[in-house]
């Protein structure tokens, strides 16, 4: 066969047998054709001796790497690709993913300094995810490409919300017939998950962080490391620092052109534990990251009964080693935030109206509807652990979570003795305040109130009535706030001044939406916990906290919940905006005026015939509340909202039977709905703040804002 240049310069054979016709006057002469053929010949001798040296050379040098080290059977990479990814909510994972890069880099310098490694740490919310599908080397370039991802959990195991597209497009990739399923064969990859091992029986345990390892691995990715998973139950140092370890080994196996065995997914990614001290948070024979240990197994199945046996009174026996609630980073982020942690598991912190009371400025809500003295108040928790993460919490989930108690336990009257000196110097920090009143001061020294509602869940606590038995002893009232999750707690509960119920939404759709609790059954305790409440016999309340386009879309479906509770007054409230967080999507939008507050509780009592046993009572327009109360407290035509605190201290102490309305007394006038002063004593002296008041005389603030103030900032 002969081979002919075509016109367009391509390439074609004649067919078998064909001849190939020359003009005639081209015919060469014979010596010419002599001379062509032992130039051939000799150009083909020459390329021949050229191929055989390339190949005898190329195999004395496969030859000579062979016998020079047996593992390194690769040539190692000219360059190493090493992309850190995260999304975060709160910020976690975004930290972590820049630690861990800075770290990589060093232990690629120092244990493979040949090798040019790219390290670069990106946000999954900006990140091309085309770029996963490029391969980076080419040619006589190897490269290895490898991605670490660190995500944390978002609402029912969702990722964050800043990265969900990326997640999407991910999901999408390995669904898609037109994606070939090696598409992603060119990585290697590593994932590590952030959230709450409480969450685990629900099955929203680092769930999307699963599903990214489980996709990268269907589409032919190479998995380094099974899952890792975080809770923020425990430490992260404890449990991040072995997952790193583990990687370093791993990329510098890499660097020496050495690829890993891919590893096949567990459940959760056994990982080597980390050397400890004696003040490590982690369970000291747990070797697995996220891992709960013995305890995972009560999360959130624990049926009602059970439950009770951990929580009000009944000291439960823990055969495990025992460890302390609060992590050494919660407890230095809640210190930061003016936390005082008492002992292991309780706090104190002083509550602003705790300041402008002893300044004259105003007391709280509680001043103006139950008549205590906002400067003797001392706001505590004997339980900073909740079982909900609430979209409006004001701690920003700075506390730890859980469905049960699981770690040391301190003694009531400890906690009550040290809360309290804790307290008295907060209040000594407030001597040189401008403006403190010498004899406010002097009483403020005396707690004569407790609050028990600073943050988490203080009816956790196994020996809460211990407690509050020490603070009425001490002619201490109580003001006790539940989250509706321990019903057979509340039952167990010996009597309190006043115990809240909170009533965040009125469907399970909003209540999980709004509150995230972590048990699974979280709707039925909630009804069960309502029921409690009505078989109590000391003042109860329900705390309904608005939180505009969240739960004020159901006024009707809040009404019905009355019936099942039967309490005595009904708090509403616009919730507290406490600044913008990662932790929280709020905005000053979702947070409700007062008018809004007044306008919503009337549409409650215009549903299911409560107006035919409750009332708009009282109201406090500084705190955006108002106080729905039932009319057995409305005597002669008097409220009687007010508290007798000397008459209950003498029931508390006698041990016999008694009711709410043992100990009611005469709601002033100034309180009472509807009144000139909205809920602010009058003796106390309303002061603005110098940017209201500017704001005020420079005609900024609209005339709804206005109408927020009992009278114009701006006018001296």
């Amino acid at each position: 066969q002969v081979a002919a240049e075509t016109s367009s310069g391509g390439r074609y054979k004649a067919a078998p047998g064909s001849k190939v016709a020359m003009p005639w006057t081209q015919r060469p002469s014979q010596a010419q054709l002599v001379a062509a053929g032992a130039a051939v010949a000799v150009a083909a001798g020459a390329g021949y001796c050229a191929w055989a040296a390339r190949r005898r050379g190329a195999a004395g040098l496969a030859s000579q790497h062979r016998s020079s080290s047996s593992a390194d059977a690769a040539a190692p990479p000219q360059r190493l690709r090493l992309r850190v990814l995260f999304g975060s909510t709160t910020g976690t994972a975004e930290r972590w993913a820049g630690q861990s890069a800075r770290l990589f880099a060093e232990k690629i310098s120092a244990s493979n300094p040949s090798t040019n490694a790219e390290i670069v740490v990106e946000d999954l919310a900006t990140f091309s995810f085309d770029s996963l599908l490029e391969k980076s080397g080419s040619g006589r370039q190897l490269c290895a490409d490898v991605v670490i991802v660190l995500l944390s959990t978002h609402t029912d195991g969702k990722p964050p919300p800043s990265c969900a597209h990326f997640c999407t497009l991910l999901d999408d990739h390995v669904h898609d017939f037109r994606v070939s399923k090696d598409a992603l064969s060119h990585l290697s990859f590593a994932i590590l998950g952030f959230g709450s091992s409480d969450y685990e029986a629900a099955g929203h345990y680092c769930t999307a962080a699963m599903q990214v390892d489980a996709a990268f691995a269907s589409l032919a990715a190479r998995r380094l490391l099974p899952v890792g998973k975080v809770t923020d139950t425990r430490d992260a140092d404890e449990q991040v620092k072995p997952w790193q370890s583990q990687v370093c080994r791993l990329l510098s196996q890499i660097a020496r052109g050495d690829l890993p065995a891919p590893q096949e997914p567990v459940g959760e990614a056994a990982i080597a534990p980390a050397e400890s001290d004696d003040e490590s948070d982690c369970d000291s024979d747990s070797t697995t990251v996220g891992s709960a240990g013995g305890d995972k197994a009560a999360a959130g199945n624990s049926d009602v009964e059970e439950l009770a046996e951990t929580c009000a009174g009944t000291v439960q026996t823990n055969k495990k080693p025992e460890r302390e609630m609060v992590t050494k980073r919660q407890r230095e982020q809640l210190t930061k935030e003016g936390y005082k942690i008492v002992g292991s598991h309780s706090a104190v912190k002083l509550c602003r109206w705790t300041k402008h009371q002893l300044r004259g400025r105003g007391g709280c809500y509680k001043h103006s509807f139950y008549g205590i003295t906002s400067y003797q108040c001392m706001e505590a928790t004997p339980s900073l652990a909740c079982a909900n993460k609430c979209v409006f919490c004001w701690r920003h989930h700075k506390n730890p979570t859980g469905t049960e108690w699981k770690w040391k336990m301190d003694e009531p009257l400890q906690i009550v003795a040290e809360g309290i000196e804790q307290h008295r110097r907060m209040i000594r920090e407030c001597k040189g305040i401008p403006g403190v009143k010498p004899e406010r001061f002097e009483a403020a020294m005396q707690v004569r109130h407790c609050a028990l509602s600073l943050v988490g869940e203080p009816i956790m606590y196994p020996r809460i009535n211990e407690l509050v038995g020490d603070l009425h002893h001490r002619k201490i009232s109580t003001f006790l706030v539940t989250n509706a999750q321990f019903p057979e707690a509340i039952r167990a509960l010996d009597p309190v001044t006043q115990l809240y119920v909170s009533i965040d939404a009125a469907t399970p759709e909003a209540l999980k939406a709004v509150d995230r609790p972590i048990f699974t059954d979280f709707w039925d305790r909630y009804l069960e916990s309502l029921r409690a409440l009505a078989d109590k016999k000391q003042r109860t309340t329900y705390r309904l906290t608005l939180v505009k386009d969240h739960n004020m879309a159901d006024a009707q479906d809040y009404a019905r919940l009355v019936s099942l509770g039967q309490p005595d007054f009904i708090e509403i409230k616009s919730v507290t905006f406490c600044g913008e967080s990662k932790a929280s999507s709020l905005t000053m939008g979702n947070v409700p005026w007062h008018e809004e507050v007044k306008d919503f509780s009337e549409r409650i009592l215009s549903h299911e015939g409560l107006a035919a046993d409750y009332e708009l009572a009282c109201e406090h327009q500084h705190s955006c509340i108002v106080l729905i109360a039932h009319k057995r407290f409305k005597i002669s035509g008097t409220w009687h909202t007010w508290i007798d605190y000397d008459r209950f201290h003498q029931l508390a102490a006698s041990g016999a039977p008694f009711s709410a309305l043992d100990y009611t007394a005469p709601t002033p006038a100034w309180a009472a709905y509807g009144s000139q002063e909205q809920g602010f004593d009058p003796q106390e002296k309303r002061v603005f703040h110098n940017r209201t008041k500017r704001k005020a005389k420079e005609g900024l603030l609209s005339e709804v804002q206005l109408r927020q103030y009992p009278r114009n900032p701006g006018e001296t």
